[in-house]
C-alpha cells in the first residue's frame, strides 16, 4: 500500500514537472507560428503516456506478485 501511494505521488510530481516544462518550452522557446504549436502540443501531449504506462504496468505486476 505504501509503495502504491508513493508511486502515485511521484507520478503526480512527474506530470506537474512535465506540464511546466512543456508550457515553458511552448511559450518561451518555440517560434510564435501557429503551425509549430499545432505540431508541438499534440506530440508532447502524447509523449508522457509511455513512461507513465510503464510505471503503472510495473506497479501492477509487483502487486500481483505479492498477492495483494
Amino acid at each position: 500500500m505504501a509503495r502504491s501511494l508513493t508511486l502515485y505521488f511521484l507520478t503526480f510530481l512527474f506530470l506537474l514537472a512535465y506540464v511546466s516544462l512543456v508550457v515553458t518550452i511552448g511559450t518561451d522557446w518555440l517560434p510564435d507560428y501557429w503551425y509549430v504549436h499545432l505540431l508541438y502540443y499534440p506530440f508532447v501531449g502524447l509523449v508522457w503516456i509511455y513512461p507513465i504506462a510503464k510505471l503503472m504496468f510495473w506497479m501492477k505486476r509487483k502487486r500481483e506478485e505479492s498477492g495483494q
